[in-house]
């Protein structure tokens, strides 16, 4: 098993609600940008592609995101997740960040720098959605919150490279 070398935590309030992990080649120009190509739907709440993770939040819902560096794979999850995925992804850069899907400008969030460029990624991602499940006098909708988790950790084969 792996050992946590880094994370960051990251929150992101975008009203059309669909919001990205991108290298940071993306958003320079240097490589094609998630809404310059078409990806296959891997699952309901998250497209995988060269250089991005996309996501979807329901308007008007903060998300709570937390990326990860791993020596290698991490432990299983302790508690269950509502979703998860588990693949590999290229990062041209290695230096990821937040961003709107829709506005390229929006939120200014830290970079998450991996430590490889040209490299790819095993990363494990993990949503859920935590709910008002004390107070039944009251809608379960006036709390929530949508959490994410990414970690990151490099092949075996690839880490000495």
């Amino acid at each position: 098993m792996g050992e946590l070398i880094t994370y960051l935590l990251e929150e992101v309030h975008d009203d059309p609600g669909r919001w990205m992990v991108v290298d940071g080649a993306a958003i320079n120009g240097e490589e094609m940008a998630p809404w310059e190509q078409e990806w296959g739907r891997y699952e309901d709440w998250i497209e995988v592609g060269p250089n991005a993770l996309v996501c979807d939040t329901p308007r008007d819902i903060t998300a709570n995101v937390r990326l990860e560096l791993w020596s290698d794979q991490p432990p299983a999850p302790e508690s269950a997740w509502d979703h998860s995925w588990t693949g590999e992804i290229f990062l041209r850069s290695g230096k990821i960040q937040l961003r709107g899907f829709y506005n390229g400008e929006w939120g200014v969030h830290e970079v998450f720098d991996l430590g490889h460029r040209d490299a790819t990624w095993l990363v494990r991602a993990q949503h859920k959605t935590l709910e008002n499940d004390r107070e039944t006098d009251f809608p379960r909708d006036i709390y929530r919150a949508d959490i994410y988790k990414f970690q990151f950790w490099r092949p075996i084969l690839q880490q000495g490279s």
